[in-house]
Order: C-alpha cells, then sequence, then structure tokens
C-alpha cells in the first residue's frame, strides 16, 4: 500500500466523501477552487497551491487569473510565489494547454527567483492544466466589467520541497477530475454560456482556427502587400480574434452571435482561403469534414 493511502483521512474517496457533505454550502465555483487548494496544501505535502484560469473579455483579449490560493508561507512569501515569472510560465503553460510534473525550481526559474523559493522550501514546481466543455462564471468578488463567462481552461500551480510522489500525483488527479464533475451537477459550472445562440458541440469546440499566412493568400501578386482586406464587417471581427490559440469555442462566446451566423462567418473565412481549422495536436481539419460537422453542429 503506497504512503498516503496508509492514512484514511488522505485518501481521494474520503476526501470527495468529504466535499460531497460541503458541496451544498458552496455557492460559487471559487468557494470550491478555495477548498481544493486548502485541501491538497493540507493532505499532499504541498507548499503552496494557487489556481489559474483562463479569463475572456468581450473586447477579445485573453488572460491568465489567479482564482484560488493556499499556502503554508505568510502573505509576503505568497506574493513571491504569485510573482510577474510565476505568472509569465502560468500564461506560457495555459497557451500551450500542457502540464509539467515535478521539476526542479533551479531549472525553470531564473537564479534570483529559484533562490528565493529555495528560502521557502519550495524546490519543485508542478503545473497540472486541465479544460472542460463547460463554461466557468465571473469571478465572486469584484469582476472586471469586460470579462465574460469563458470556457473551462486551469491551470494547477503547486511547490513543493520533494517531487510530488506518484500516489499523490495520481490523487490529485482524480480529485480534480471528480470535484469537478460535483461542480458541474450543483450548478456551479454551466454547460451553456450567458447568452443565446446555444454552444458549441464539444467534439468542435477543441478546433483552433489559425490564420493562413499573407504571403500565401496575396503576396504572389504583389510581393509589398502586406495587409488581407475582409470586407465584411463581422466576417473581419471574427479574423481579428483568430490568433492560433483561442478555439472554436472561445471564439464563438467572444463573438456573441447566433451559433448558425457564427458556422456561416468561419465558413466564409474557411472557403475564401484566409484561415485553416487545425487539432490541437496540430492537424489540419479538412474543409469538406469541417464542413459537414458545421452543418450538423447547427442543425
Amino acid at each position: 500500500m503506497e504512503e498516503f493511502s496508509s492514512n484514511k483521512s488522505t485518501r481521494p474517496i474520503v476526501i470527495v466523501s468529504q466535499l460531497l457533505q460541503l458541496i451544498t454550502s458552496m455557492h460559487h465555483i471559487d468557494d470550491l477552487f478555495a477548498w481544493l487548494a486548502a485541501t491538497m496544501v493540507e493532505h499532499f505535502n504541498m507548499l503552496s497551491v494557487q489556481i489559474w484560469a483562463v479569463q475572456a473579455s468581450r473586447t477579445g483579449s485573453v488572460r491568465r487569473k489567479l482564482r484560488a490560493s493556499s499556502s503554508r508561507h505568510s502573505s509576503q512569501a505568497i506574493n513571491i510565489l504569485e510573482s510577474v515569472e510565476v505568472k509569465v510560465f502560468v500564461e506560457r503553460m495555459l497557451r500551450e494547454r500542457r502540464g509539467i510534473l515535478s521539476v526542479p525550481v533551479v531549472s525553470t526559474f531564473s537564479r534570483y527567483q529559484a533562490t528565493i523559493f529555495a528560502q521557502q522550501d519550495c524546490l519543485y514546481w508542478t503545473a497540472y492544466f486541465l479544460s472542460k466543455g463547460v463554461f466557468l462564471p465571473l469571478t465572486q468578488k469584484e469582476p472586471e466589467g469586460e470579462e465574460v463567462p469563458t470556457p473551462l481552461q486551469v491551470l494547477f500551480s503547486f511547490f513543493t520541497q520533494a517531487p510530488l510522489q506518484p500516489a499523490h500525483a495520481r490523487a490529485v488527479s482524480f480529485l480534480i477530475e471528480q470535484a469537478l464533475r460535483i461542480a458541474i451537477s450543483h450548478g456551479l459550472l454551466s454547460t451553456e454560456s450567458e447568452k443565446p445562440g446555444g454552444t458549441i458541440q464539444l467534439d468542435i469546440a477543441p478546433l483552433i482556427p489559425e490564420r493562413i499566412q499573407t504571403t500565401k493568400i496575396e503576396q504572389g501578386e504583389n510581393p509589398f502587400s502586406h495587409a488581407v482586406v475582409i470586407p465584411e464587417r463581422r466576417s473581419r471581427q471574427l479574423y481579428d480574434l483568430i490568433d492560433g490559440k483561442k478555439n472554436i469555442q472561445e471564439l464563438q462566446l467572444l463573438m456573441r452571435v447566433e451559433q448558425k451566423v457564427f458556422w456561416e462567418l468561419l465558413q466564409t473565412l474557411v472557403l475564401n482561403s484566409y484561415i485553416n481549422v487545425r487539432e490541437v495536436n496540430g492537424k489540419i481539419v479538412e474543409t469538406p469534414t469541417f464542413s459537414r460537422e458545421t452543418q450538423d453542429a447547427s442543425s
């Protein structure tokens, strides 16, 4: 039996049972995030836990936002663990949609930052990435005016004194997955955005539109031409939002148009060779297949 399993209070199934008893007193997803962060610090030998999420705005910008934090350290040390350099790495992990398991801070962060971490016994960093086809509501406290509910993409940032044990890593993964299922069943996460027009089916939602290089579109005849000219206003607006990072679900949310209209705009850009649509792994989705899927989704 692995080490953490010998203590009944730290078994994942026991912790999930505790959550089931507490969930009725949680009225916002941030309550659950705060509980998760504190629970992982308490039970899994973590010195500090931060939960970061992708946050979109009506203007089309997307950034990372801290949703919960728990630490064994003082508030001053917490500020160090949420430093600008940490935020840069968090943003990179969110952008690349990946995590990292127990890397030494000396091999990841700058010498100055790693030295400060060492003073707090934070010698290893783990990042756990998770995304789901549900919408994350605005923050419970003081949401910014332009923010909108955003497709769930979260990064759990863990600082530990020693490498995270395999048993603990599995327990954390299990706990997070179960906690989000419970959150959905209790209405803390929504399967629909707060706008008309419906949402995108989940097999299409993760696809990522990306611009075709300008040289392929128009520079063959005029090597001095650099601007892509799209006459229709809404098609141009969608094109401007496409950055090769936002997926279809995020783009529809930001456009705030009916689903049928969104598909028509997307199809216009594809058929006019302004954009490609690819899977997360980089594989381009062939236009005929993509067309058929979008028609099915909007019917």
